[in-house]
């Protein structure tokens, strides 16, 4: 699922794009679809027209991907997971497909400049022949199922596998990749391939270090803190089981921000009511937090369970080809908000819904401490909208207001700042070239009385994403 931030889709597509994404699954007989994308990125058609890249966005032979500032993360049909960095151009030259390996099949990718990371589905596991990237310099072929491609400025080709064997070639030669080994074809094609001690473009993880809980301040009607320290029962918890719609926001060692919405998932709890895996989300995806974390943040009120979750976790982002380990330090987290989905909505009125409790927002890179969140929602049932007015201040000094408003479709809304939000900076120079901002919830409670969501910014020129997940009580 769902990887997502802010969409290049109308407000009707972009609730199709999600909302159907939650429910059904796998991609139509395009070549491959857009599973998440933040920034600005466009694809090219074989008509020569080009069109901007959202999620759900199809792909198929032919079509040329730009990312300028922004992040692409594709699913090909055969489950191949492919992920484009900014300053990218990648194309896909020649796919077939047809649901089985038959020797029919091949996956024939270009990078013309930038880097992309990839993960391989079916095709090249049994034809090996069958799965290739060109670029300007070279030709990179796999001989395992995951690795890093970058194209540098002078136009030579870096390469580096997280499994198995690649291959590296040009026309004076080619030689053999093992798993954490880089090779280099030189940008003079006279030069034959060499091994490097160079890596592709690829951050590491910070280190984890775990605080202290800090007590939240906000409390339920009857006093009891909303942000619950580890360790403490509250009176009503959320229970293990299946039918739950879930929000999350978090970072990944892939592309950065990425983004899980559904709305029939499978949820395991702890005695508490902590979140602590979702075995099927979507398609296969699963999430599960790993030993050695805790929860730095947590709240729940017994229809809702909100958390920010720091420590080792694993995620899987897009089915069996994207699974990876992260591990995120105590200014990072995986956020989240669950609740049994409203059955039967409302279906005229108006609704005033103020803060319930959130998880402190943070910046995927962990470069500082996590902020505060403050704000509330107005709904328009007869209108199917959500008005939001949140605010994001971090302590870096920067602040971000997300206002306009998203649509509801069921018991689930999304809108990004192209398809009806706004977003702006209030502080610190934020926003000072654009923001992007995502917002998709869901209603809970027998009668629309809750609703949670999860929230995505991304910054253009401060280069950084924010995360944060909320929950609303219904005045």
């Amino acid at each position: 699922m769902a990887h997502s931030a802010a969409f290049r889709l109308n407000r009707s597509g972009l609730l199709l794009a999600l909302i159907s994404a939650a429910f059904s699954g796998q991609a139509g007989a395009a070549a491959g679809r857009v599973d998440f994308a933040v920034g600005n990125a466009t694809v090219v058609g074989t008509d020569g027209r080009s069109r901007p890249v959202a999620r759900g966005t199809e792909l198929d032979t032919g079509d040329t991907v730009r990312t300028a500032d922004g992040r692409v993360q594709v699913r090909m049909t055969d489950g191949a997971f492919i992920s484009l960095q900014p300053n990218t151009e990648f194309g896909i030259k020649d796919y077939r497909f047809e649901g089985k390996t038959d020797g029919t099949e091949s996956a024939f990718y270009s990078l013309v400049k930038g880097a992309m990371r990839t993960v391989t589905g079916l095709v090249g596991r049994v034809n090996r022949n069958a799965y290739r990237v060109a670029t300007p310099t070279a030709t990179v072929g796999i001989r395992g199922t995951g690795g890093l491609i970058q194209v540098l400025p002078d136009g030579s080709t870096l390469v580096q596998g997280t499994s198995g064997i690649w291959f590296l070639a040009n026309p004076s030669g080619s030689i053999d990749i093992p798993a954490g080994v880089s090779g280099l074809a030189p940008a003079d094609p006279k030069q034959a391939p060499q091994e490097s001690s160079v890596a592709p473009l690829a951050g590491p993880m910070p280190p984890l270090t775990l605080p202290g809980y800090v007590q939240g301040e906000q409390t339920t009607s009857t006093g009891e803190p909303v942000i619950t320290p580890p360790g403490t029962t509250p009176s009503v918890v959320l229970t293990s089981g299946s039918g739950y719609a879930v929000a999350m926001a978090f970072g990944d060692d892939f592309d950065g921000p990425a983004f899980a919405f559904g709305n029939d998932a499978m949820v395991t709890f702890d005695a508490a009511g902590r979140m602590i895996a979702i075995p099927n989300l979507q398609i296969g995806d699963f999430y599960t937090l790993d030993a050695g974390g805790a929860h730095a943040d947590f709240g729940t009120d017994g229809i809702l369970a909100w958390g920010r979750w720091i420590g080792p976790a694993t995620v899987d982002t897009c089915g069996d080809s994207c699974v990876e380990s992260v591990n995120y330090n105590a200014n990072q987290g995986l956020h989240y908000v669950v609740g049994m989905p409203t059955a039967v909505m409302p279906q005229s009125g108006l609704a005033t819904y103020t803060l319930l409790g959130a998880t402190r927002p943070t910046y995927t890179d962990g470069s500082s401490a996590p902020g505060t969140l403050s704000g509330s929602l107005s709904v328009d049932f007869g209108q199917f909208t959500v008005g939001t007015n949140l605010n994001v201040a971090m302590t870096d000094g920067k602040g971000y207001a997300i206002g306009g408003s998203a649509q509801i479709a069921g018991n689930l809304f999304a809108a990004t700042n192209f398809s009806g939000l706004t977003v702006s900076g209030t502080a610190g120079s934020a926003c000072s070239s654009g923001c992007d901002a995502l917002v998709s919830g869901f209603f809970a409670g027998a009668s629309a009385e809750r609703a949670g969501l999860g929230y995505h910014i991304s910054d253009f020129v401060a280069n950084k994403d924010i995360v944060g997940a909320a929950a609303f009580k219904k005045q």
